[in-house]
Order: structure tokens, then sequence, then C-alpha cells
């Protein structure tokens, strides 16, 4: 079904680069044909089918795409085709290659990997960017259409409402907080801790996403947030999906076997596991309550956004008010006053 935004306002172009991984062709065709029917000229760059390891392309390769797409006054709007990993590699790198111009102003999208890159261009560059889905993967053929058409009409400096509901708290805030919102996925956040491009924290709403984590890692996560440092001045925590991020446990000798060599091959019903499961939603949400009673700071949760259930788009850099009530509001969005 097309969306009601498909005709509306001047056609928009779109540049889709792949600065992390490597990108399935069949996937990211099928995405391109879900972003052309809402009325958007997109514009694939070459080095989307290159190959590098398991990357797509080298790192000069990835880096030197992405500069040309920023700097070309035609596109208005930078769709990474996926993420994966690679975002990092490819910063000093557009650093180097962009030197002290400033590339107009233009929308970025993307999520997970692309963590880093949006806090890049919103520091440095000035960009407005959406934490959302990417066409390069299949899961973004099956975007709930409410939130689709968010994004659609977000793309096309239309305001709508936004795709979620009320916030829970953790740590539920004494006041209104207004602040820019800033974050991304946990783990390229926290691997940002301690570089050039490590995120600013302070007078920032913070949103965190992850998948696929064991709890003991992203506990391990928070404590080198909190011991570095890195959310001095934080207003407050929000938190988006947490997929597949479960409790792993290993299994142990039930009792010390008559025949040692089982110690090595035991059988079935000689190991038990060490301790029972942590339920990984409740235990998530203690871990970040904790980290934001060090802070001082509220920590709310139930925002649908990153690698799923659910795909809200999510504008960075943008400011919001979050309220006791659970309201988690988009105050203003320069994206919306740009020409």
């Amino acid at each position: 079904m097309k969306s009601p935004f498909a005709s509306k306002n001047k056609p928009i172009r779109v540049g889709i680069v792949a600065p992390s991984a490597k990108v399935s062709g069949v996937e990211l065709s099928l995405g391109l044909e879900k972003i052309k029917a809402e009325g958007l000229i997109a514009t694939v760059h070459p080095q989307c089918k290159k190959s590098n390891r398991f990357f797509a392309g080298t790192d000069a390769e990835r880096a030197d795409a992405f500069v040309e797409m920023a700097l070309d006054p035609k596109i208005s709007v930078i769709w990474l085709a996926r993420g994966g990993y690679g975002v990092a590699r490819t910063l000093p790198l557009i650093a180097e290659k962009i030197g002290t111009r400033k590339p107009p102003s233009k929308l970025l999208i993307g999520y997970s990997d692309a963590t880093a890159l949006h806090e890049y261009v919103g520091q440095k560059w000035g960009w407005s960017s959406v934490y959302a889905p990417m066409p390069g993967v299949r899961e973004f053929l099956s975007i709930d259409l409410r939130e689709w058409w968010t994004l659609v009409s977000w793309i096309k400096k239309i305001r709508s409402k936004e795709p979620w509901k009320e916030l829970k708290f953790v740590r539920k805030p004494k006041r209104a907080v207004v602040a820019p919102l800033v974050g991304g996925n946990l783990t390229c956040f926290t691997s940002m801790i301690g570089t050039p491009y490590q995120m600013s924290a302070k007078g920032k709403i913070i949103f965190f996403e992850e998948v696929d984590e064991a709890l003991y890692r992203i506990d391990r996560m928070i404590e080198q947030i909190k011991q570095s440092g890195a959310l001095r001045g934080a207003m407050a925590i929000v938190l988006g999906n947490f997929l597949a991020c479960t409790d792993r446990v290993g299994n142990v000798l039930r009792k010390k076997p008559e025949n040692l060599a089982r110690v090595i091959s035991p059988r079935k019903g000689d190991l038990v596991p060490l301790r029972p499961l942590l339920p990984a939603e409740k235990t998530i949400h203690k871990m970040f309550g904790e980290l934001g009673k060090n802070l001082g700071i509220p920590v709310g949760y139930g925002l649908p956004s990153g690698h799923g259930p659910g795909h809200a788009p999510l504008p960075l850099g943008a400011k919001y008010r979050l309220t006791p009530q659970g309201e988690f509001k988009l105050v203003s969005w320069e994206w919306f006053d740009s020409p």
C-alpha cells in the first residue's frame, strides 16, 4: 500500500551508500522499490556492490563514497544501505578527505552501526539525522505501516504525530526534561568512548538500544560508561528495543562423578545450569536504573525504536520533552525548518 505522502512536495533525491558491512544486492533492490514507491528519487553509489573482507569495500572506498554523496548538492538525503560493522574505521578518512569544507545540509538515515556517523555529521556539519531502518536488509520490507508513513512524512518535512505511546519509567523525572536527543546502539556508543568521536552527553537525553547481546555484556558496557564518565551531565536516559538480549548460563557438574573421565565427557543428566536464568527485560531495566541512580537522572523505557520488534523513526539531535506522565514529545527539529 502506498503512503498518503507519496505524491506530496517536490521530489527528494536520496543517495544510498554502504559505509559498513557487505550489502546483499537482492535485498537492496527490494528496499529500493519500497523507497521509490514513495516518490523518492534514489541513487545507489557503485561502492555498494564492492566487497572487502566483511566490509562493502575497503575503508578508503567506503569513505570516498560517503564523502562524494555528502558533497553532492543534488542529494538531499543520505540513506545508509545497511549496518553491521565498519563506520568507525571510516571516520578518520572522512575527516581527512573533507578537511575544512562543510558539506551542504542533508538528512542522514540509518541505525545500529550508523550511531557513530550520526554523531559525527551532527556535531561537525550540523546535519539532521534519523535513527531508522535501512533498505539493504529484508526487515525493511516488514516495517509497521504507521512507522513507515511517519518516516516518509518526516523525510518530506511534513510534521506528523510520533509513532509511539507514553514511556514507562525505572526512575521517574520529578519535572519535565526538555533537551536534545543523542545516542543509538549501546555497543557502538561504548566503542566510541576514549576516541576523538566520543559522543557528548552533557545537557542531552541519551537513547540506547541493542540486539543479540548477553546480559553480562550489557552490564559490562554500562559499567564502562559509568567508570569513564561518558554520561556526565546527561539529563535522562530513554531505552528502545533490546532485541534477543538474553541471559546466558553455562552448565556445571551436578555432582562429583565416580569416573573422572565423565568430567571431560559428561553424559546426559550429569550437567545442570550454574544458576537460574535472569529475566531479560527486568534485568536490563534494573541495570540502567542503577546507572540512572548513579548519575541522578531519570530512566525511561518503552520506545519502539532500534532493531525491532518496533522500528519507529527517531530524529537525533532534535529537541524532545520527557514528562513525569511518560509523554515523549518531539518539540523541534531543524530538518523541518531547513530549505
